[in-house]
């Protein structure tokens, strides 16, 4: 467990250095292509909005659904389906303490929920709203993380055509002005924020907005094979209840040796 975490942090860790080296790298041998002002108002404008959008507990959970895109290796379906089987058997073999005993084992962390359910609860009803809960709030986070990226995707285009905007205008004060040396900054602002806006759009939040809505389908059919599995295990287990119930009747009424013996009652005739 301890090794993961170390794998994921310097994986983190990577991935940042390898951002930050680049730009670095390309500000060097490029400069005229490395505006701060431009970035600024590219990034910062639309960052600020997506942040007064949205509440900070989406954009908490928004960045660490990106974090997880990158640090935690996402488990295949066919390996859930596996997995599942491999429950089936052991609840086949050992009943639900079989299934239990599996519990501390299991990484999804829906299939978990379901499991801790499974073992507390025997009303399927009951065991079946949980789930459906537990799913939709899952579904309704993914979603948002959803319109957190495409908000963003819109956002920053739009902010580098306003950079364009701006330094038009400067461009055409300097012009009126006669000032020749504002003419090269208000022109690279006018096309960089431009190009920072397609860029990261098209580049940065496109890819990842695609990563995410891949891995957000695939855990969607995983829970829900997971929810049926356990609505399955649900009913397999009060049918055996029931048997059992059954079984301890039949037991108890034929103490003494045997069913009671009713005798037959005459009835009164009424003319």
């Amino acid at each position: 467990m301890v090794q993961c975490r170390e794998v994921v942090v310097s994986r983190e860790f990577a991935l940042l250095g390898a951002i930050i080296l680049s730009l670095t790298v390309g500000a060097i041998l490029k400069p005229q292509f490395f505006d701060p002002f431009s970035l600024l108002l590219t990034f910062g404008g639309a960052l600020a909005v997506t942040y007064f959008s949205y509440s900070k507990k989406q954009l908490i959970d928004c960045a660490r659904a990106l974090r997880g895109l990158f640090a935690e290796p996402e488990v295949s379906l066919q390996a859930h389906i596996v997995v599942l089987r491999r429950l089936t058997e052991l609840f086949c073999l050992e009943g639900l303490r079989g299934v239990e005993n599996q519990e501390k084992h299991l990484d999804d962390g829906y299939l978990k929920y379901g499991v801790e359910l499974l073992v507390d609860l025997h009303n399927a009803e009951t065991l079946r709203a949980r789930l459906e809960d537990r799913l939709a709030g899952i579904l309704a986070e993914h979603e948002i993380n959803r319109q957190i990226l495409l908000t963003l995707g819109k956002l920053l285009p739009s902010f580098g055509l306003i950079g364009t905007l701006i330094g038009m205008v400067l461009l055409l004060g300097s012009l009126a002005a006669a000032d020749p040396q504002s003419l090269p900054a208000a022109l690279a602002l006018s096309v960089l924020t431009t190009l920072y806006g397609a860029v990261a759009a098209n580049v940065l939040v496109a890819p990842l907005l695609a990563r995410l809505q891949s891995v957000a389908v695939e855990r969607e059919s995983k829970m829900r094979l997971s929810k049926d599995w356990i609505l399955t295990i649900a009913r397999g287990e009060s049918l055996a209840l029931d048997d059992r119930r059954k079984s301890s009747f039949l037991m108890s009424a034929t103490e003494g040796g045997g069913y009671r013996q009713w005798e037959p009652i005459a009835l009164p005739v009424h003319r």
